[in-house]
């Protein structure tokens, strides 16, 4: 049950990813994104491709 728990889609890992851009993630949800991204390449570029425009963004305001 618990390894169910921690399992998530790609789909699931970018909502999570485009939460935390708005604030912090819940005590478990900050894990499941973390277990997730030890084994999924595609969602870490995703994450690091969020930050870039983070960056940028806050580049931006005045």
């Amino acid at each position: 049950m618990m390894k169910r728990l921690l399992l998530m889609t790609c789909q699931q890992a970018h909502v999570l990813l485009s939460q935390r851009l708005d604030g912090p993630l819940s005590p478990l949800g900050r894990y499941r994104l973390f277990v997730h991204m030890k084994v999924c390449r595609a969602c870490l570029r995703v994450d690091r491709q969020f930050g870039l425009l983070r960056d940028a963004m806050q580049r931006l305001e005045p």
